[in-house]
């Protein structure tokens, strides 16, 4: 369950301080020990990080969820709070209740068992009880809201050792309400939460405004049976700590992902130390170890760690303060590799030039469903305004490479969408084609990663067809050409190949008519190739028209295949000639020039 491995998660940090999370503060209050102003007061905290921007210090203290009512934190805090100075956007009443209740809190905090005996709690006590706090004078420049971090002869305030069993004590009497019962987490009956004590920063969820609560209920439509708080999920106060820090620690670790533009971010974990983790390889996809994940799932030889282990991965997103859960998994890591080994095998894609990667990262898997940028030759960057990317795409690849699903049906329409509208087709674009088709519950026949002439699927061979009149025209002018055949018909032929084709049957006759003298043979294999494919149409159910998505992406298919196949037999017949020529430059003592190779270009 969700909650209890956050739990459990926050319990394998033992430095963790219960209660407490990371803010950045602006400014420094620095006490002597007997609680009088040190210097001028106030001192500026906000310097130049390494990029050249002004952040605050950032340090983990006391705090714990603020909603609209007044609740002061321990040892630091706003300016409104620990100051009562006000500015020109605060109510002066508030700001007053908001001083007031950290001096109750400061006092009680040094008249407690455990602040008694504490000389940085006596001194922070005595800096309010002697007036000392009216020396400092209001600075105009700071915001009520800017935060204020208190030092006691160069000790911050909440470092004090009295402050961990007294913050903890004050927590649970805030948000206990009083409240005995059964804890759905851990089992036990104890004191129960009103509310979490702890939020989420706002930067860690995609789509939050605010920091966010993971559980909260504050009105009673929507709670279950019309409950609020949470009388719904009992947890008690030891969970509760535990899963708002479990929830923040996941989620600011290294073992992360989220682009710019997306609507949620994945953490991952696994419950045993491992030698392999497979959301590693769905993020860089080495293909080295891409390979040894397979031939380790094929074989059946795993080490029983991957049998005993769990994989967790949780997907949140945000919305202004709450954070929704998009997506939880938890299965064994054997599981897991077999999907993800699974997820590699579909994306599976013959490559039009040699220095492509054979495996396909997340990250380029998802640029490559947003817009291409002609002019600059190149996708639109993740998140760039206009790039037409889905918002969804990086939770939906995820959420099919670790579960083994099919990708949803919008996302290869969107594809198609973008293939048509770019006149773009690469290899990560067939391959995440190739993924959707074969994990299709529509198609019964699976397509293979290259040329497959097997295949006589009419989609299937209009793409190849329609790549193969491309390469007549091209080769037919050697490469000269200001307009394409493709650049005319690309578009409209993923959708209805029959206009295309027809008219592209009708220019081959001229275009074979320039091969003459030594390249007639080229033009008489153009010629045979062309009467092949346009007869497996003929001998069927003829040339294809008005594709649903799944003919257009076998169409795709076709001519990516055709392409790549094509290419590969431009590089070996340059090959062959390139070993022609040095082994006969090995058996000659003619030392004049080699005449240059006539090797066709490859185009890109």
């Amino acid at each position: 369950m969700l909650v209890r491995r956050l739990v459990d998660h926050a319990a394998q940090d033992p430095s963790a301080k219960p209660f407490h999370r990371a803010l950045r503060f602006d400014l420094e209050l620095r006490l002597t020990s007997d609680g009088t102003v040190a210097g001028t007061g106030l001192e500026t905290l906000v310097f130049p990080d390494a990029a050249g921007r002004q952040r605050g210090a950032e340090h983990v203290v006391p705090a714990v969820v603020r909603t609209v009512g007044v609740a002061p934190n321990l040892a630091a805090d706003d300016v409104q709070y620990v100051l009562g100075w006000a500015d020109a956007d605060s109510k002066p009443r508030r700001v007053e209740q908001c001083h007031q209740a950290f001096v109750d809190l400061t006092r009680r905090w040094a008249d407690s068992p455990e602040g008694r005996d504490d000389p940085i709690a006596r001194a922070v006590s005595l800096f309010f009880n002697s007036g000392e706090s009216n020396r400092l004078v209001q600075d105009p420049a700071v915001a009520s809201k800017q935060r204020v971090l208190i030092t006691v002869e160069g000790t911050p305030a909440y470092r004090a050792p009295s402050v961990p069993s007294f913050w903890a004590a004050e927590v649970a009497r805030r948000k206990g309400g009083g409240r005995e019962g059964l804890c759905l987490v851990c089992g036990a009956v104890g004191p129960l939460l009103d509310t979490l004590p702890g939020k989420v920063p706002a930067r860690l969820v995609p789509g939050a405004s605010n920091d966010a609560a993971l559980v909260s209920v504050n009105e009673r439509v929507f709670g279950y049976d019309l409950t609020t708080q949470l009388d719904c999920s009992p947890i008690c106060v030891t969970c509760g700590e535990g899963l708002s820090a479990g929830l923040v620690r996941v989620l600011s670790s290294q073992d992360t992902t989220s682009f710019g533009g997306q609507d949620s971010r994945l953490a991952w974990w696994v419950t045993e130390p491992v030698e392999r983790n497979p959301m590693k390889l769905i993020l860089d996809a080495d293909p080295r170890q891409v390979t040894e994940l397979i031939r380790a799932v094929r074989s059946g030889r795993r080490s029983s760690t991957v049998d005993s282990a769990k994989f967790c991965a949780l997907t949140v997103g945000g919305n202004v303060a709450r954070v929704m859960v998009r997506d939880w998994l938890e299965m064994p890591l054997s599981a897991v590799e077999e999907n993800v080994a699974a997820w590699f095998g579909d994306l599976e894609m013959v490559t039009l030039h040699p220095e492509e990667p054979s495996a396909h990262s997340l990250e380029r898997l998802v640029r490559v469903t947003g817009r291409w940028l002609r002019a600059e030759k190149r996708y639109a960057f993740v998140g760039a305004k206009g790039a037409d990317r889905p918002n969804g795409v990086q939770r939906d690849l995820l959420r099919a490479a670790l579960r083994g699903i099919p990708l949803p049906p919008s996302l290869l329409t969107h594809l198609l969408h973008r293939v048509r509208t770019d006149g773009r087709l690469d290899t990560p674009r067939a391959a995440l084609i190739h993924l959707a088709l074969m994990r299709s519950p529509f198609t019964s026949e699976k397509s293979m990663p290259g040329l497959d002439p097997t295949n006589t699927t009419p989609a299937y061979v209009a793409g190849r067809l329609f790549a193969a009149l491309d390469a007549v025209q091209h080769d037919a002018f050697e490469g000269k050409l200001n307009t394409t055949y493709a650049n005319r018909f690309f578009s409209g032929a993923v959708t209805n190949p029959r206009s295309a084709l027809i008219a592209g049957r009708k220019l081959a006759d001229a275009w074979l008519r320039k091969f003459r003298g030594r390249r007639a043979g080229a033009g008489v294999n153009h010629r045979r190739e062309l009467d092949e494919l346009f007869g497996l149409l003929d001998a069927g159910t003829g040339i294809p028209h008005h594709a649903a998505p799944a003919e257009q992406a076998l169409f795709l298919l076709g001519y990516h295949h055709q392409r790549a196949h094509r290419f590969a037999t431009l590089r070996r017949r340059a090959d062959d000639r390139a070993s022609s020529e040095a082994t006969a430059a090995d058996h000659t003592t003619d030392t004049a020039t080699t005449p240059a190779s006539t090797a066709e270009e490859i185009p890109a």
